[in-house]
């Protein structure tokens, strides 16, 4: 299996990027290449994607900076995205690690690894300016 690991730095408090990963509605705002739609359906929240529906649960922990994304592409099938927010002083780095699961083609990891440069500067932007919207 392999794996991609990429960070930024962000110039906002940890606390603030921490709570706004926290809340899965802002999946839509900053993971724009994955998250077209987000709604909540039972005891998981549903993704609606460019690829199809995924179930997403998703773990957070204040304390240590995790937010963790489980992922269910399928029944029986739970993938994870591990990130962290971490302390920089005033400000934070934000590490995300992506998982290639098993049958998802070559070709498709890389524009996941590709698409998720361009999510954490949309991620970054939005965390550094204040803008109403």
């Amino acid at each position: 299996m392999r794996s991609d690991t990429q960070t930024i730095s962000i110039e906002a408090s940890p606390v603030k990027v921490f709570k706004f990963l926290a809340d899965v509605n802002n999946l839509t705002r900053w993971a724009v290449a994955f998250a077209k739609n987000i709604r909540k359906e039972k005891d998981q929240w549903i993704v609606s994607t460019t690829t199809g529906e995924i179930g997403l649960r998703l773990s957070a922990d204040e304390r240590t900076g995790v937010v963790d994304y489980w992922m269910s592409p399928a029944p029986g099938v739970k993938v994870l995205a591990a990130s962290r927010v971490i302390p920089r002083g005033a400000a934070s780095e934000y590490c995300f690690t992506q998982f290639q699961p098993e049958g998802m083609p070559d070709e498709a990891f890389r524009q996941s690894v590709q698409a998720l440069k361009h999510e954490l500067t949309v991620l970054k932007a939005l965390l550094e300016v204040e803008c109403p919207l």
